[in-house]
């Protein structure tokens, strides 16, 4: 028999026993010294029993017993499917050697364990098929579930099958379980993983930035983690476009391939290098990407609402040669996306109709300039402003200038008004038609007012004038007279009769002058002579609304096209009693759209405005016309007109969010600027103007660095001022809205964002600092997110074993690696048993206690 101690340290506690007997003897100094000498003896006695039951002391007995190994195998996915088999016919062998007398078991484990044989005499080849989740190495849970299968009595021994390279659960915890209650645990060493034959594309570098036409090396870098070279095909690609390909041998260890690129084009380059070898075994990691921005002079998008491919603007002219690019485009043509958008410091709206944008556009065009300080510089013209369909729209909103239809303004001074009907007297105009064709005249006159102009001309293949253009008022009396000359018959040429009329209107002296063209539109003039007429009433500011009468013989496309581009409306009467309403209807329309003014003057300028810097009253040559508008409360207004008694604007500025726009609601072309385009000054009001608008360039510099943390890209972004409490990022992509960033401060003027659900690419990052409410600083600039590192699975064929792990579990449970059968075959095997002696210890304290007290008390009494 031998005893044991759980806690030996707590035995040196024995030496307090002396003292303790000296302070006894103090406290006791009145008894007899027999009974001094016997209390403090007991006293002692039962300090020492107790400190005994605390330092655990057992007794062991060595018992015969059953001797039992339990086989654990680790089947996780980092054991190849070599390795797996043999592991199992390892056991199989292991078990035939193992005494008759000797029981097994088999556990398996890898996310979890499962008992796939408890202890029995022989294992069953049926029992080594297994249903457990393979994608982590669980070494403590298969250990554990051996100690769940051990019989109380027996020789308890584990064989360990396992590369050691555990990533779930702690298996040196779980051996320190098994080693308390004297389980062994050996290890049994895996043979080496087969060489891996692996060569995959490790990088590809570019720099993130450059200039426009600067010539830079792209760098693939491909890795062969084997040790025999492996032939194969790298290609390099800009885009869908193939720069270069390598057809080589790669040999073990890195190899570095380069391709000079040059004069690279503004814009955003995508590069692929992909790989094609003959030893792989991950396709995944075959493929890399890389951008790079290519910066070029800041750039201007000029947007005329009609492009001619012989004739630039002038105001393009003006900037050409100076420090910005100008790209010339259609309205139609406009970019679609707010990025798109991005790419310009200022756009140029030149006449273009809203009607030419669609809403998604104008929505992105207010968040360019009023989240992303995009500069918009709107120019007048007849299908600008008002007149081009601008009001209540989102392009009116970031508008210094408040877009009002005309009749707003008609009554604000009074204009002179000229209207004249065309009338087909044709044979196909007899009854009814001819009927309503003169009480539309009557009721036309009764519309306008007795200053304004009124004509009638009838056509069929001449004109003749029923009513010569004149003053209402002078008309009143005499009107029912005139029509009765209104007569059917004849053919039809609308031409002269046409002609005829812009003639009239042109010697009128009117501000609007409007004609109402009624027939079946069946002339005998070709359709290319009415092209130059149709120019002609357009420059005239005259405009021709069209009646097609005559149901399906009507010439449509003549008709329409007439009324489109003279900016008239065109209408197919359905019923002939309707004609009187629709002249009336129509003549409403042509006046109320007057949104324009056309006369000479010059405007008065504001010589505090930064626009007009160096430009002086004197030099400022006349204009003849402009499109109205009035001015929102916190605009400037350095260019007016107050020709009509008040001040209109002719050039108003404004700060919307983040950007500027500026309206000049004349043109900049030859209608209405003639004397303009050949002013000495012009390049410069335009220069100026222009550089006015466009994005500020900031004032701090902000350096951008992307850093893989715990394998996820961050963005870390520092500042060179630090004259703000708040940093605002903004990250946009394809979409219209810009995403806001998560920042954390890191330092002074340093933060970190994580990009981890940023797709790889090029984005457009919005900075803007802030001092309270107050905007300090605004940037834009380009970002690069990279592709994010493919993570490495749980379970590698290529990681081997860990024999540290293995060697830390058998020492803490006293087994072996690699152990012979004789450690592992033995039939019998003594069991240690042990017995808390503490159950005799404490009642035999407690009864030499009550004799001390005894003793204590008879000696008092």
């Amino acid at each position: 028999m031998n005893i044991d101690f759980e806690h030996p340290s707590l035995l040196k506690l024995l030496a307090i026993i002396p003292i303790f007997w000296g302070l006894s003897a103090l406290a006791l100094g009145r008894l007899p010294l027999w009974r001094l000498i016997a209390s403090n003896f007991l006293r002692g006695l039962v300090l020492a029993l107790l400190l005994l039951c605390l330092a655990g002391l057992s007794r062991i007995e060595k018992l015969p017993g059953e001797s039992v190994v339990i086989f654990c195998a680790d089947v996780s996915d980092s054991i190849s499917l070599e390795n797996k088999a043999w592991v199992m016919n390892s056991i199989m062998n292991i078990e035939n050697g193992l005494g008759k007398k000797v029981k097994r078991g088999l556990v398996v484990f890898g996310k979890d364990a499962q008992v796939m044989a408890p202890v029995e005499e022989r294992l069953k080849p049926e029992t080594l098929r297994w249903e457990v989740d393979t994608s982590r190495s669980n070494a403590a849970s298969g250990l554990l579930a051996c100690l769940s299968i051990f019989p109380k009595d027996s020789k308890k021994r584990i064989l360990l099958f396992t590369d050691g390279n555990e990533n779930l659960g702690n298996g040196l915890q779980a051996a320190s379980i098994l080693e308390k209650q004297g389980i062994e645990v050996h290890a049994l060493e895996l043979p080496p993983p087969p060489e891996v034959k692996e060569v995959y594309v490790k990088k590809l570098m570019v720099p993130e930035e450059i200039a426009q036409g600067e010539a830079f090396e792209a760098r693939v870098t491909v890795e062969n983690k084997g040790s025999l070279p492996s032939k194969g095909r790298l290609s390099l690609y800009e885009g869908m476009r193939l720069l270069k390909e390598w057809e080589t041998s790669f040999p073990p260890g890195l190899n570095t391939f380069d391709f000079l690129y040059d004069n690279p084009q503004r814009g955003f380059l995508e590069f692929r290098a992909v790989l094609e070898t003959e030893s792989d075994t991950d396709p995944n990691n075959n493929l890399h990407e890389a951008f790079v921005n290519v910066r070029g002079k800041p750039r201007i998008l000029y947007l005329q609402g009609e492009v001619s491919p012989h004739n630039r603007p002038f105001l393009v002219e003006a900037l050409e040669g100076k420090d910005v690019e100008v790209e010339i485009r259609g309205p139609r043509d406009m970019p679609r996306t707010l990025q798109e958008l991005l790419g310009y410091e200022c756009i140029i709206l030149s006449n273009v109709p809203a009607t030419a944008l669609g809403q998604g556009q104008m929505e992105a065009l207010k968040n360019y300039v009023g989240d992303f300080g995009g500069g918009l510089v709107m120019l007048g013209g007849e299908h600008s402003f008002a007149q081009g369909g601008y009001a209540d729209t989102a392009v009116e909103e970031i508008l210094p200038v408040r877009v009002t239809t005309g009749s707003t303004f008609i009554e604000e001074k009074p204009r002179k008004v000229a209207v004249i009907l065309l009338v087909d007297k044709s044979g196909s105009m007899t009854g009814s038609k001819l009927f309503a064709t003169k009480k539309a005249a009557i009721e036309l006159m009764a519309q306008l007012k007795s200053d304004d102009l009124m004509g009638l001309i009838a056509f069929d293949v001449v004109p003749y004038d029923i009513i010569e253009l004149m003053p209402v008022r002078d008309l009143q009396s005499s009107i029912v007279n005139k029509l009765t000359r209104l007569n059917a018959g004849g053919g039809t040429d609308i031409f002269p009769a046409m002609k005829e009329a812009y003639k009239k209107l042109v010697n009128s002296g009117s501000q609007v002058s409007h004609v109402i063209l009624m027939s079946d539109g069946n002339t005998r003039s070709v359709y290319y002579s009415y092209e130059s007429l149709m120019e002609m009433f357009k420059q005239a500011n005259i405009s021709v609304s069209t009646i097609a009468i005559g149901g399906w013989l009507v010439n449509t496309r003549l008709m329409k096209d007439i009324a489109m581009r003279t900016r008239g409306e065109f209408y197919i009467l359905k019923d002939v009693k309707d004609l009187p309403k629709l002249v009336v209807t129509d003549t409403d329309k042509a006046l109320t759209k007057a949104d324009f003014h056309e006369e000479q003057f010059v405007p008065k300028l504001d010589p505090s405005s930064e626009i007009l810097k160096g430009i002086s009253q004197e030099q400022i040559p006349p204009l003849r016309g402009y499109s109205l508008t009035k001015p929102k409360p916190t605009a400037e207004v350095p260019l007016v007109a107050d020709v009509r008694g008040v001040d209109d604007p002719i050039l108003a500025d404004w700060r919307y969010g983040l950007g500027k726009v500026v309206a000049y609601t004349s043109d900049a072309e030859a209608r209405w600027s003639n004397q303009w385009v050949n002013w000495a000054m012009y390049n410069k009001f335009w220069s100026q103007t222009i550089h006015w608008a466009m994005r500020d360039r900031p004032r701090g510099e902000y350096a951008l660095q992307i850093e893989e943390r715990e394998g996820k890209p961050h963005l870390v972004i520092e500042s060179s001022v630090g004259d703000f409490d708040r940093l605002q990022l903004r990250l946009l992509s394809s979409g219209l809205e810009g995403h806001e960033v998560n920042l954390r401060q890191v330092a002074p003027r340093r933060y970190i964002a994580s990009l981890e659900t940023y797709q790889p690419g090029y984005y457009t990052l919005d900075v803007s600092t802030f001092k309270g409410d107050k905007l300090m600083d605004h940037a834009t600039k380009g970002l690069t997110v990279p592709p994010q590192a493919r993570p490495l699975p749980f379970e590698s064929l290529s990681q081997g074993n860990n024999r540290e792990f293995m060697e830390a579990v058998t020492r803490i449970t006293r087994g072996k690696i690699n152990p012979g059968m004789e450690e592992l075959g033995q039939d019998t095997g003594e069991i240690e048993k042990k017995d808390d002696l503490s159950r005799f210890l404490i009642p035999l304290a407690m009864g030499l206690f009550l004799i001390d007290i005894a003793i204590r008390r008879i000696g008092i009494a």
